[in-house]
């Protein structure tokens, strides 16, 4: 199949350099082109690889040379490689280790490509970029949701190193998922700093839904206009910090089950504009309310010594009902926990925790935007390669009864 390939390429350069001797390939204002030597070239497809022989020509008029097949399949100066290759590359690399995806493509019959050069391509591909342009994010308020894991980095000086990977993704008013980055070994701050100096700005309207991680509120306040302290963490954390403070399982448990029963105000389900004014009362006397309650619960852990559980309550109390604020001011409906990222760190964790070690922060960090695109937005993901191989169909082979179009080949 390979050789199948360089024979069409061969004879779509012939087809070409008709053209340039005819004249209908021209350069500056019709200026001719002439013949100026070749060059050889290495070129690896999932078909396979093989040589090909490129034709230069070269400008009349201003000196330019160029190949016209290598502007016509539109491969890079020094490209060595297809773009649909490369896209096999990255999404098998992104699920499971290099050497079980290159194994697994080989046994597609795919083209063997060593494991380490794979690691290569993956480094230095763009396609993990992430754009968090007002075209991205939009003009309305959003949801975005931070949280941080941690993974096995490379050792250093014949030590094991703790690594710290840091996301962050947003939701749309229309439910849609999509990426705002990921950071390794850098701290909320600093990512705010960079978001700060990239000018980022989210709609007004917008709140931040995350756990207690200390720092993370402070990161993100200039951004959003309500935080939301996810109410599953709430109780859960609440166990932990009463346990750091010598409290038992028992003591612990009716705390936990009040909180959380104190939490759970349900909004109304149907559109803000049909709720009455009455019921839009209830509900924030209720949470007028529910926060009285909380500040007796802050008194009685500070009362029995639970120090650490009654300034974890304290610093939570502020974001425990942003949701309910925020329907209020704006009618929206904001989740009450982090659910969906909480999704994302699982499928994250699956690549960077269970299946490989020793990462670097550089390879942590593009595989994990790798796995956000694909993971929060599928169809943008298929959008971007479909654009990067630029498949027009403007080439088809006729063979017999059968007519094969370009747009299948990537397929």
């Amino acid at each position: 199949m390979a050789e199948f390939l360089r024979l069409i390429l061969q004879l779509e350069q012939e087809v070409l350099m008709s053209r340039v001797l005819a004249g209908t390939i021209s350069c500056c204002n019709g200026a001719k082109l002439q013949l100026n030597g070749s060059f050889d070239r290495r070129i690896r497809t999932s078909l396979g690889e093989f040589n090909m022989d490129f034709f230069r020509v070269r400008c009349s008029a201003c000196g330019k040379t160029f190949a016209p097949l290598q502007r016509f399949i539109q491969l890079e100066r020094y490209q060595s490689k297809s773009n649909e290759l490369e896209k096999l590359i990255v999404e098998a690399a992104s699920e499971t280790s290099y050497r079980r995806a290159v194994a697994q493509l080989k046994r597609d019959g795919k083209l063997a490509v060593a494991h380490r050069t794979a690691h290569d391509w993956v480094i230095r591909t763009d396609c993990d970029e992430i754009d968090i342009s007002k075209d991205i994010v939009g003009s309305l308020p959003v949801q975005i949701m931070p949280d941080g894991t941690k993974f096995k980095g490379g050792g250093q000086d014949g030590k094991a190193r703790q690594g710290d990977l840091k996301v962050v993704i947003g939701i749309n008013t229309r439910g849609e998922v999509f990426p705002l980055g990921s950071w390794a070994g850098k701290s909320w701050e600093y990512i705010s700093e960079q978001w700060k100096q990239g000018q980022v700005a989210l709609p007004k309207g917008s709140i931040l839904i995350s756990d207690g991680e200390l720092g993370l509120s402070e990161a993100f306040a200039d951004y959003v206009d309500e935080q939301q302290r996810c109410h599953w963490h709430l109780p859960r954390d609440l166990y932990h910090m009463m346990y750091q403070d010598g409290a038992r399982k028992k003591d612990t448990k009716p705390l936990q089950d009040a909180l959380a029963g104190a939490l759970a105000i349900e909004l109304p389900q149907e559109d803000f504009k049909k709720v009455s004014e009455q019921e839009k009362s209830d509900i924030e006397e209720r949470m007028e309310n529910t926060e009285r309650v909380i500040d007796k619960l802050i008194s009685y852990l500070e009362g029995h010594g639970y120090d650490a559980a009654a300034t974890y309550i304290t610093r939570a109390k502020k974001g425990m009902f942003g949701y309910v604020r925020r329907w209020l001011k704006l009618g929206l409906i904001s989740p009450r926990a982090s659910s969906m990222v909480e999704r994302v760190m699982r499928e994250l964790a699956r690549r960077i925790k269970r299946i490989a070690y020793g990462w670097s922060d550089k390879g942590v960090t593009k595989v994990a935007r790798i796995i956000l695109k694909r993971f929060t937005n599928a169809k943008e993901w298929e959008v971007y390669w479909k654009n990067k191989m630029n498949v027009i169909g403007n080439v088809y082979v006729d063979i017999g009864n059968y007519k094969v179009f370009s747009q299948n080949f990537a397929h």
